[in-house]
C-alpha cells in the first residue's frame, strides 16, 4: 500500500484520480489514495492455496459435522478473513489453517469444548534491522506456540495490512528473560525491519491442540539501528 504525505488545502472534498480531499475542522486535507503495490510475495501465495485447500475440505463434511461446526462457531468470536462465508466455515478454516501452520492434520470435528488461553504478558520489543526480541516474554509451557504479526512497513509511520502469522516454538521461549524471535521470522517472512519505519506488532498464544488463539496484544515499535 503506497501513500503520499498529507497536506492541507481551501474547503473541498472528494476524490480526482490518486487524490482524496476530505473536510476536517483545521480545513481541507488532500492526500494520496492507499493502493496496493500489486505484488505478491511466494508466502503470500503459499498461505493463499492453504486457504483455499482448506475452505474446499469443508464441502466434504457431513451434514452433522456441519452442524457441529455451526453450533461451535456461535460459542467463540474468529477474526476471519472470509467474511462474506457462514461463522461454521470461518471457525473450521482458521483452525485448521492455524494447525496446517503446526504441522497437524485438520479437525472434522470442532473442539468439545473452548480451553481458557493466557494471555502474552512481556515488559518490552526490540525492532531493529538485525533483531525482533521480546524482554520477560512470560512462557505459559509447551501446549503453546506464540503467533506472531508484524505488519510490513512502506515507509516512515505508514503500514499496509496485518503481516502473515509467524508461530514460534514456546519450548524455546525461556522464562523471565529474552525471548529472540529474529531468526524464526525472518526465515518465514523473508524481510528485515528497516530503520525509521514503524511496525505494528500483534500477538497471541494459541493453543497447540485445538489451533484456537486467545487474546491479541497490539504494540508498534520503531525500528531503530541500534538497541
Amino acid at each position: 500500500m503506497k501513500t503520499r504525505p498529507s497536506i492541507q488545502f481551501d474547503a473541498m472534498s472528494g476524490t480526482a484520480g490518486e487524490v482524496t480531499a476530505r473536510s476536517t475542522r483545521f480545513g481541507t486535507i488532500l492526500s494520496g489514495r492507499a493502493r496496493q503495490p500489486g505484488r505478491v510475495t511466494p508466502q503470500q501465495k503459499d498461505m493463499r492455496a492453504l486457504f483455499a485447500r482448506v475452505g474446499r475440505s469443508f464441502k466434504r463434511l457431513t451434514p452433522a459435522q456441519i452442524d457441529a461446526w455451526s453450533s461451535f462457531a456461535q460459542q467463540y468470536s474468529f477474526g476471519s478473513r472470509m467474511e462474506a462465508k457462514s461463522p461454521a466455515v470461518n471457525a473450521y478454516v482458521t483452525l485448521n489453517c492455524n494447525r496446517a501452520l503446526l504441522g497437524l492434520d485438520m479437525l472434522k470435528e470442532p473442539p468439545t469444548a473452548i480451553p481458557s488461553i493466557p494471555a502474552v504478558e512481556y515488559r518490552n520489543i526490540i525492532v531493529t534491522p538485525g533483531l525482533i526480541q521480546f524482554s520477560r516474554l512470560q512462557n505459559p509451557g509447551s501446549g503453546y506456540r506464540l503467533a506472531v504479526r508484524i505488519s510490513a512497513a512502506a515507509s516512515t509511520g505508514i503500514t499496509q495490512g496485518a503481516g502473515l502469522p509467524v508461530l514460534v516454538d514456546a519450548g524455546f521461549i525461556p522464562e523471565q528473560t529474552f525471548a529472540d524471535v529474529t531468526r524464526v521470522y525472518i526465515d518465514r517472512l523473508t524481510v528485515k525491519p528497516t530503520t525509521g519505519s514503524k511496525y505494528f506488532i500483534e500477538t497471541s498464544w494459541m493453543d497447540v491442540a485445538t489451533g484456537l488463539s486467545g487474546q491479541r496484544r497490539t504494540d508498534d515499535r520503531i525500528c531503530q539501528t541500534n538497541l
